[in-house]
């Protein structure tokens, strides 16, 4: 299984569902491939995982979830810096 972190920057991060349809939507248009698992972390009331996808399983959707947090931390930890091409 490969992971890829995709940045969106398309649509309005303050609307959530709306976000959500819109990741649904470009998904159905095939932008992204074969999908074959999601994660969504979600923080309402209460704090929520969801996994979706045919390769959902716990691991899977843990290892998207670590995928995430990775590019997230590396993203802060280089801010600033300049990249090697």
């Amino acid at each position: 299984m490969t992971a890829e972190i995709v940045t969106l920057y398309d649509t309005n991060h303050r609307d959530p569902a709306g976000k959500l349809r819109s990741i649904a939507d470009t998904i159905d248009a095939g932008e992204y491939g074969e999908v074959g698992c999601l994660a969504v972390v979600l923080l309402g009331d209460t704090t929520e995982v969801f996994g979706a996808g045919p390769d959902s399983d716990a691991p899977s959707v843990a290892l998207l979830l670590h995928a995430g947090f990775m590019r997230l931390s590396c993203a802060v930890a280089d801010h600033g810096r300049e990249t090697e091409a």
